[in-house]
């Protein structure tokens, strides 16, 4: 296998690969004067934009998430409704506690991404399936994803209306490689919530994973009319349109912006650029990309800068 080959691999397992490894407890405070127990605090991994954990907040403003350590994630605050009301993108650091400063007024509140459905409105999980879905998440915290889908999958015959549950389903496929279980879970919770921008930016990522780009764009297109600052959709419109072949400015002007909070659509402008023989602008991308906090992509990517620098070097001595 070539080297590019070799990284164009590399690159789309790289869109799950900071969901592996062992989480840790991570407290945190909401510092705000007002009652917090109707909150609730959501984490999504940068990479794949996936909901990694979901926890209530108590009165005081106290929550506690499961997280890899040393990660960049996006945390959101949202009401009982699921409308959002704060993102900040965080790096969890052991021994530090998480604080999240809330708005002192509705005006600085952000506005939800798209309505939320009647449908999902109505829905009440009951008892014994909401039992199912928390130790799913334990599960999930341990490492044992595995065993955390199963027993979402067994939650959700029980109880096929919880929008969340087919969400966390699709992501634990996603992770477990399972993509075409992962899109049809998606395409579940997108079933309740049709005008949810994350749930869409996630389909979107398991429709690229299962090479269709066309249905990829078509779900990051809807999720950006509800959300036009969403990152992650922007990343699989991008992703999807160089997929296709299809309008490479737009695509490479959509990784860029998405850049700003996933790095790793750097590793995505990078790789046309070298597969098109523009090795200056793949080496300014490279160089970018190892210029954020380090992850797992960052030793792969300093490999490859060296090998496009000694090409472009070889070919100076032409």
């Amino acid at each position: 296998m070539s080297f590019r080959s070799r990284f164009v691999s590399f690159l789309f397992a790289a869109a799950i690969a900071a969901a592996q490894g062992n989480t840790t407890r991570f407290d945190g405070k909401l510092l705000t004067d007002t009652a917090c127990d109707t909150l609730w605090v959501e984490i999504y991994d940068n990479p794949g934009h996936m909901l990694i954990d979901r926890q209530p907040v108590t009165r005081d403003g106290s929550f506690t998430v499961h997280a890899i350590a040393s990660q960049l994630y996006e945390v959101r605050v949202l009401t009982n409704r699921g409308d959002r009301i704060v993102s900040d993108h965080m790096q969890f650091r052991l021994g530090q506690p998480l604080e999240v400063r809330m708005p002192k007024s509705d005006a600085e509140a952000a506005p939800p991404a798209g309505p939320i459905s009647a449908r999902r409105l109505a829905h009440k999980p009951a008892k014994n399936v909401r039992k199912m879905v928390r130790k799913a998440e334990d599960l999930a915290a341990e490492g044992k994803r595995a065993e955390a889908a199963d027993l979402l999958d067994k939650a959700l015959v029980i109880d096929p209306e919880w929008f969340e549950a087919w969400n966390n389903l699709g992501t634990r496929r996603l992770h477990l490689g399972q993509y075409p279980a992962s899109v049809a879970a998606f395409q579940k919770a997108a079933e309740i919530d049709p005008n949810n921008a994350t749930v869409q930016a996630n389909l979107g990522l398991a429709l690229l994973f299962t090479r269709q780009p066309v249905q990829a764009e078509e779900a990051a297109r809807r999720a950006m009319q509800f959300d036009p600052e969403s990152h992650p959709a922007i990343y699989v419109a991008g992703m999807a349109l160089l997929q296709q072949n299809k309008r490479p400015e737009e695509a490479l002007g959509h990784l860029h912006a998405a850049a700003k909070t996933l790095p790793r659509a750097l590793l995505a402008t990078a790789e046309w650029q070298c597969r098109h023989n523009n090795l200056n602008a793949c080496a300014i991308d490279l160089k970018a990309f190892i210029n954020t906090p380090r992850g797992p992509n960052h030793e792969n990517a300093e490999k490859w800068l060296n090998a496009v620098n000694r090409h472009l070097k070889g070919k100076q001595g032409d």
